[in-house]
């Protein structure tokens, strides 16, 4: 998980740009196999991956709110009720489909 903590020198497009070379170039995984996550209302992060960095868009996928309130998803972290917050992004490996679970859908 890529989360945007809302402390420190946090650069969203370094962080997204150095997970995919790592993924891609210095691990050598397929790029065909990844699938992203980004929070839904998080465009910043959606056009990195489509613009920047190039993913197609129909790899990208907008997790909303699915836990019944506000910034209550899958891709969004929080410490707590107070504290650091953020938009997040995932990267996930679809594995084919003789392994259970396949990649993930919107909701």
């Amino acid at each position: 998980m890529l989360g945007n903590f809302s402390f420190g020198d946090y650069f969203k497009h370094d962080a997204i740009r150095f997970a995919w070379e790592l993924l891609t170039v210095k691990l050598g995984l397929p790029a065909d196999k990844l699938t992203i996550t980004v929070y839904a209302d998080d465009d910043e992060a959606y056009d990195i991956w489509a613009k920047d960095v190039g993913v197609p868009t129909e790899r990208i996928i907008r997790i909303g709110d699915n836990k019944g309130a506000r910034y209550a998803s899958d891709n969004f972290w929080m410490m707590g009720d107070t504290g650091p917050c953020g938009p997040c992004t995932e990267i996930f490996y679809d594995h084919g489909p003789e392994i259970p679970g396949g990649p993930r859908q919107p909701r």
